[in-house]
């Protein structure tokens, strides 16, 4: 085990307190040059690739510092997207290299690195990797078989869960709760002429643009605004309505739009059930990004009975899925009509007043039907993996 000065002590420090390079001097007590020349020296020592992440993970993993204690795993919620990056921060990997790595787009690896810092409350790569040790999501052992083989184990990304399918950006996850109907009245506006479902404290943006009554539900939320926790049974109102209404991807709420020379189009996947008789499709499922377009393919657990991928140039917002409610005599009191969970059209707005939106529905009116896996393979191939990897030095 190497033994430490004191300042590289204080350096390691500065790192996993979310300190940078540029502030590693007046940190120290030193000119920026002396500090910079002990942290090179730090790295050619221990081995390490000059990238403090991966100083702070070697640190740990040959106990040159103790390791911080863990924490309970359930303390944190991370999708595995995110997670897949953490142990490739601690190898000291750049953007185009865990793009690579990844078989991900290098934009899409920037939004998600900056997420998991968002979602880690780290202030830089290194401190993310802390907490990531604390957490057991980097380990001793994956930083061990990188510095003895060069390829780290675990950098794989991980299929998700049998049966159970991505983790969805308009799921609702746990801690989160849907308001209780007892919020909910018959009242009549300043500008209604006629009663309607309201809420007692209503604001102004528990209805859209067309009247509709949404839903309320709390929300758990990273510093970014991302959803985190474990996802449950469910879809959450807000997240869902405005995931379908922009038409961004239900999985990382990203770009869905395919900007194809002579194809452009959204990316929808749908089942038979959701094929209208009259023709086109009725869907509560908004579309999907290319980059997650094969993982709901494959694993999604409603697209497993079959489906089909569209290329949609031309839909329409076309109602909500919901619950209609009715008012209890001359009183403000409000009740559930038990058969009336179902689709509930804008065009019908007599029915529209008493019900209680929780999906928003878009009709699918004009798409092309595509092979999905055809489609990637020509327009979107695989970046090839790099040649060789460059192993660093052991101690």
């Amino acid at each position: 085990m190497l033994a430490l000065t004191e300042l590289e002590r204080s350096l390691h420090r500065h790192l996993v307190d979310g300190g940078n390079l540029g502030g590693l001097g007046p940190a120290l007590g030193m000119s920026q040059k002396e500090a910079s020349l002990l942290y090179t020296g730090m790295c050619d020592l221990l081995g390490s690739p000059r990238n403090p992440a991966a100083l702070v993970a070697i640190c740990y993993a040959t106990g040159a510092v103790q390791p911080p204690e863990l924490l309970d795993p359930s303390g944190i919620a991370l999708p595995q997207e995110e997670r897949d990056l953490l142990l490739l921060f601690a190898i000291g990997l750049g953007a185009a290299d865990m793009a690579a790595q990844l078989d991900r787009k290098q934009w899409k690896v920037n939004e998600q690195a900056k997420e998991v810092l968002d979602n880690l409350q780290a202030k830089t790569r290194a401190q993310a990797v802390h907490v990531a040790w604390q957490y057991g999501i980097v380990t001793g052992p994956a930083i061990r078989e990188w510095l003895e083989t060069g390829d780290p184990a675990g950098t794989e990304p991980t299929a998700p869960l049998s049966g159970l399918g991505p983790v969805l950006y308009i799921q609702m996850r746990e801690g989160e709760v849907a308001d209780t109907p007892r919020a909910l009245c018959a009242a009549r506006g300043p500008a209604e002429a006629m009663a309607l479902l309201a809420y007692w404290d209503q604001a102004a943006d528990d209805r859209d643009a067309r009247g509709a009554l949404w839903a309320r539900a709390s929300e758990v939320l990273s510093r970014s605004g991302r959803p985190v926790g474990q996802p449950v049974q469910g879809v959450h109102p807000a997240r869902q309505s405005d995931t379908m209404r922009r038409q961004r991807c239900r999985v990382c709420f990203g770009h869905a739009r395919l900007e194809i020379p002579g194809k452009p189009g959204y990316l929808y996947l749908v089942t038979d059930n959701e094929r209208r008789p009259q023709g086109g499709y009725r869907t509560t499922e908004p579309p999907v990004c290319i980059d997650h377009a094969l993982v709901c393919a494959d694993s999604e657990p409603r697209l497993q009975s079959g489906h089909t991928a569209l290329l949609v140039t031309s839909s329409t917002e076309s109602g909500v899925l919901g619950t209609r409610y009715v008012p209890l005599g001359d009183s403000a009191n409000v009740a559930a009509v038990s058969d009336s969970q179902g689709f509930h059209p804008y065009a019908d707005r007599e029915r529209m007043r008493w019900v209680l939106a929780s999906e928003l529905v878009r009709d699918l009116t004009a798409y092309k039907i595509i092979d999905l896996r055809r489609l990637i393979r020509t327009t979107f191939p695989t970046p090839s993996a790099p040649a060789s990897r460059r192993p660093f030095a052991t101690a």
